[in-house]
């Protein structure tokens, strides 16, 4: 747990975070909708969905139409038997998903005008009857059952249709406290139109727009119910399709101040977004919906039975022909089938919506889990925060998909969880750095009263024997120059870490520890011991390699444990075999040992004792040259030779006040 001083800072930083995040996802929104975008795609996958309804069909002029009656765009006669055999099927109502904004260039109405226009020839009338018309055979097949035509509407700014085109606005009552001709101005507005012939728009009583509204990134989730154009409200493809099976006269049109609200057909409420859209709910990829091949009409092999009472929609899947978009579901998602999606939304009134109140619910929601955030990582547990960190993504999650399930309300977990999320990270980031900071200060100290503590048993074990704490203190720089001049070894490199050459540092004042189970006759002798006092002096060695042992037998392996012991069983080990307690010969010594028994020959040459005077640090340094290759490694006596300017210094820093005056006179 943070210490309670770190509370506070972390608190506020956690505040501050939630405060800024809230107000970056006010005045940002356009963020916000792309991470919401994706929040909604992958909870729309994940909900379940009911079965579609057997309503809508789909009619496709597909490859296999193209291949067996001829490439796209067919003749008007021919589009017109495919009505004609549609119609005579007695569906409810026939949208066509496409605009015959140009004359028919295979009429020969249209050749007749087109060889005097080009070749002057005015008197051919007997070679090509003028009175056969394509266009006019279309439009009088449209005249006689319940199609519904598409148009499209253009959005270049400051643009508009050269000539008036023939469409057919709904009958919209505007209910709530917004003026119908200001309501308009809420819903997208057309600048101009692709619309129809004028005689095949005169054939029919409904028509519609084809538009699809995709988002930013370019996926297909609502459609416009309705659009303005020139003071007027026209309906959406499947809408008219809708109002022509249906009969109905008048649609409804609820708006608040702050835009739509939502659209009543034959009283079902059909949820909105404040400019005239709707979520559309896909039942799954494409080819939900029945599809069936327009060849199949053609050559008559659909029964009544599949298409009677139904509302039919015909458009294209053909290669090179495709209105295809991305939805949630699919990236190839018939532009055709979104019709029919919509068509099975309002009749099986299984609606998606997101209300315009939605997104400050959101931001309420994330200032509270910022606020409750913050208080939980600043004065929690670690383990306490990860977890409600966790069943708080579950939760939201879990939230959200069973409001889009069963009430079909989009509320995203986005910024509440976003905001936990960076709270989460950046007040444990804090926490930690403020622990790491508060560990180190208590590493330190720990390390220091460490250091203290050893360095006072180090010195009580000298004091038994004739030697002073100054040897403690040397012996540990001694061994610390000669490790890091052997790191400048390649051969020693990889052994002798900074990590290593501290932890050498820090156990070598024990390398006599094992002096507390030597007596003091023997310990204190200021005379020559004899051989079995002087075995009884040897198993030092022995008894601190046993101190540690059982040291570790209690903590578990320890790297400052297998140093100090190492060093205390094999620091009188000598070059030649001729050391103790085993005899230990050349690289078979440890390297710690080895380093050593360097320091503690160079020291105890230098430093006066009852029973002998001090050498000179000239003296001491021949001395340990001579006994390279015997007593010695000649590698660290190498590796003393070129630091031996440091041992003096080391020495002369390090030298008791009791020694002090028998070195300088012995120099």
């Amino acid at each position: 747990m943070v210490a309670t001083a770190g509370r506070i800072p972390v608190l506020l930083c956690g505040l501050a975070i939630t405060v800024v995040l809230t107000t970056y996802f006010f005045f940002q929104p356009g963020l916000l909708d792309r991470a919401n975008n994706r929040i909604y795609d992958a909870l729309l996958v994940s909900i379940p969905h009911k079965m579609p309804s057997e309503l809508p069909i789909i009619v496709d002029i597909d490859d296999e139409s193209l291949k067996q009656f001829g490439q796209w765009p067919w003749p008007r006669y021919q589009t017109a038997e495919l009505l004609q055999k549609i119609n005579a099927l007695s569906p409810k109502s026939i949208a066509l998903d496409m605009i015959f904004s140009e004359a028919d260039r295979t009429s020969p109405e249209y050749l007749r005008a087109q060889i005097a226009r080009e070749f002057n020839i005015h008197n051919h009338s007997q070679k090509i009857p003028g009175e056969v018309s394509h266009d006019a055979l279309l439009a009088q097949t449209l005249s006689s059952g319940p199609f519904v035509l598409g148009f499209s509407f253009t959005f270049q700014p400051g643009s508009s249709s050269k000539d008036k085109c023939r469409t057919h606005p709904a009958s919209v009552y505007i209910q709530g406290p917004v003026h119908a001709a200001t309501a308009s101005h809420f819903l997208l507005e057309g600048s101009g139109t692709v619309c129809n012939l004028d005689r095949l728009s005169n054939a029919v009583t409904h028509s519609g727009f084809v538009n699809a509204h995709t988002d930013r990134d370019g996926a297909l989730r609502r459609v416009p119910l309705l659009m303005a154009h020139d003071n007027n409200i026209y309906p959406n493809l499947a809408i008219a399709a809708i109002l022509k099976a249906s009969g109905t006269k008048q649609l409804v049109l609820r708006t608040t101040a702050a835009g739509v609200e939502s659209l009543i057909l034959d009283n079902r409420i059909i949820p909105l977004d404040e400019k005239g859209s709707m979520l559309i709910r896909f039942r799954g990829p494409g080819n939900t919906f029945q599809h069936i091949s327009a060849t199949k009409f053609m050559n008559d092999q659909v029964s009544p039975e599949e298409i009677q009472g139904r509302i039919v929609f015909i458009g294209t899947s053909a290669s090179g022909l495709r209105d295809f978009h991305a939805t949630p579901f699919d990236h190839l998602y018939p532009g055709v089938e979104a019709h029919a999606a919509i068509v099975d939304n309002v009749i099986q009134g299984d609606f998606l919506s997101r209300p315009q109140w939605m997104r400050g619910i959101e931001l309420v929601a994330g200032v509270l889990v910022g606020i409750l955030s913050a208080i939980l990582l600043a004065y929690g547990r670690a383990l306490w925060s990860i977890s409600i960190f966790v069943i708080s993504v579950i939760l939201f999650w879990g939230g959200a998909e069973k409001m889009l399930s069963l009430q079909g309300l989009f509320l995203s977990p986005f910024i509440p969880l976003t905001i936990f999320a960076i709270n989460f990270a950046f007040l444990s980031a804090g926490k930690f750095l403020w622990a790491e900071r508060v560990g180190k200060k208590r590493a330190q100290e720990l390390a220091m009263v460490q250091a203290v503590t050893l360095e006072t048993l180090a010195m009580v074990i000298e004091t038994r024997h004739t030697e002073t704490g100054g040897h403690v203190k040397r012996t540990q720089h001694y061994v610390k120059h000669l490790a890091q001049w052997l790191q400048k070894n390649k051969t020693y490199r990889a052994l002798l870490t900074d990590e290593t050459i501290e932890l050498l540092f820090r156990s070598s004042p024990l390398h006599d520890v094992g002096k507390v189970g030597v007596p003091d006759s023997i310990l204190k002798n200021p005379g020559k011991l004899t051989p079995d006092e002087f075995e009884t002096m040897k198993s030092h060695t022995v008894y601190g390699k046993q101190i540690f042992d059982e040291a570790e037998a209690k903590l578990g392996h320890n790297s400052f444990l297998s140093i100090a012991r190492t060093i205390a069983y094999t620091h009188h080990e000598k070059w030649d075999g001729s050391g103790y307690p085993r005899g230990l010969k050349g690289e078979s010594i440890p390297l710690y040992g080895r380093i050593m028994a360097v320091a503690d020959i160079y020291d105890a040459m230098i430093s006066p004792r009852i029973y002998k005077t001090a050498m000179s640090h000239t003296e001491a340094v021949e001395y340990i040259r001579k006994i390279s290759g015997t007593e010695l490694d000649p590698s660290i006596v190498d590796a003393f030779n070129n630091c031996r300017i440091q041992f003096k210094e080391v020495a002369d820093r390090y030298s008791d006040d009791s020694e002090r005056e028998l070195v300088l006179v012995n120099r």
